[in-house]
């Protein structure tokens, strides 16, 4: 197996820094209900300027793709992948995912929600006809259900259909698949509730005095 240093170690950065590094002190995470309560105000940022939610896909995608260079990872049709360089890939996605909900905030109980760079890593490991579509089914199904879980329960399932539709390599298919179930499986068995970061800076002003 050849390994590309000068790819794995950028690739390593991009897929191991944890997203909760990157927001700042006036973040606070919600659950899907919770977004009804978020007060926005024309004089203050809204409530989706967390730089975080822009990266993180970016990140994602990057740092699968410099993977896949790195470990000459390719998912051609009908040439199989090394079961070693398999393996280590998707560790490294797993634990990727795993540093990415990992937070301070919250309090205990509380894990964020990798919708970005889970997004970011579907779009480079499957091809585009399959990622598209599988990511757009994940929307509907977190705003049919009211949940963040369901973007990964609705991605798990159309990554694996369409894949099998377009006929999508194998082992791409695994390694999305799983992209999509890690959350799921972390937040099984860590008993904790999936929620997203959002900025909450706009205070109240000044109490309006009653109108007689």
């Amino acid at each position: 197996m050849t390994i590309h240093w000068s790819l794995l170690g950028p690739s390593v950065v991009l897929l191991l820094w944890p997203a909760d590094w990157l927001l700042s002190s006036r973040v606070e995470l919600r659950s899907f209900d919770c977004f009804q309560s978020l007060e926005n105000s024309p004089r203050h940022r809204p409530w989706w300027w967390v730089p975080a939610l822009w990266i993180d896909p970016l990140r994602g995608f990057a740092g699968a793709w410099l993977l896949r260079e790195a470990l000459g990872l390719e998912f051609t049709r009908w040439v199989p992948v090394p079961q070693m360089v398999y393996v280590v890939a998707l560790s490294m996605l797993a634990l990727g995912i795993l540093c990415q909900m990992l937070t301070r905030r919250g309090g205990r109980g509380v894990l964020l929600a990798p919708l970005g760079f889970v997004t970011g890593l579907v779009l480079a490991i499957v091809p585009w006809s399959v990622s598209l579509l599988a990511i757009a089914s994940s929307a509907l199904g977190a705003f049919a259900f009211r949940q963040f879980s369901a973007f990964f329960w609705f991605g798990l399932v159309a990554v694996v259909l369409l894949g099998l539709a377009f006929e999508a390599h194998g082992a791409a298919l695994g390694a999305a698949g799983g992209a999509f179930g890690a959350p799921l499986a972390i937040g099984v068995v860590s008993a904790c509730a999936l929620e997203v970061p959002t900025r909450h800076d706009s205070p109240r002003g000044p109490a309006e005095p009653p109108h007689r």
